[in-house]
């Protein structure tokens, strides 16, 4: 092989390494961007083709195994990289999809908590829905039980935040929580509008 051929052979090498690289390059960027399904394909058809012609271009100057190796082996490393980078892509969409379905849950458990504590701090809530606040009251019973399951169930989730099974336990315990909660409310009238009280006619005056 003389010197021309050979530095012919090595651009063509070259040509296939940085054809490899790009079209990886451009589908990881695609697939970024959410774009058209079949943009990655054409991306990528369009990148062997430009391997292979330059593989043909190398073996016509007489390196044909050269070529043949580094053209499988800048593809396979490209594929490589572009399924990792898709895969890392899409467990951290998962890990924040987990993450805001996890605060979703605690807002919601706190929320509870909360609107169940305004019986107990709320002068008026106290005075006119005692049972509220009394955790022996035959309504009120079912809502401790699920305070408690509840609380169990976020400390499992919080020491073992990859537990997916403890999630969907937490989920299922805030759910119980919110009915307990509002069948309670439903049992002892506290969610009935109170009406305004009568005024009373003052003595002489019509």
């Amino acid at each position: 092989m003389d010197a021309v051929a050979l530095m012919g052979s090595l651009a063509a090498c070259a040509a296939m390494v940085g054809a490899a690289a790009l079209t990886a390059w451009r589908v990881d960027a695609v697939s970024r961007r959410g774009g058209e399904a079949d943009d990655p394909f054409w991306l990528a058809f369009g990148g062997a083709v430009v391997i292979a012609g330059a593989g043909v271009v190398a073996a016509v100057l007489g390196a044909a195994w050269p070529a043949f190796v580094v053209g499988i082996t800048s593809s396979t490393v490209a594929v490589a990289w572009t399924f990792r980078r898709h895969d890392q892509r899409r467990r951290r969409s998962e890990q924040s999809s987990r993450e805001a379905a996890r605060k979703d849950l605690r807002r919601r458990h706190d929320d509870v908590l909360r609107r169940w504590a305004d019986y107990d701090v709320d002068p008026g809530k106290a005075i006119h829905y005692p049972g509220m606040h009394d955790s022996g009251h035959p309504a009120v019973r079912p809502v401790v039980r699920a305070v408690r399951a509840a609380g169990s169930a976020r400390d499992t989730v919080t020491s073992s935040p990859d537990d997916e099974a403890g999630e969907a336990r937490y989920a299922t315990a805030v759910a119980r929580l919110e009915q307990a909660f509002a069948a309670a409310e439903r049992d002892l009238g506290a969610l009935e509008p109170r009406r305004p009280g009568r005024h009373r006619a003052t003595p002489g005056r019509p």
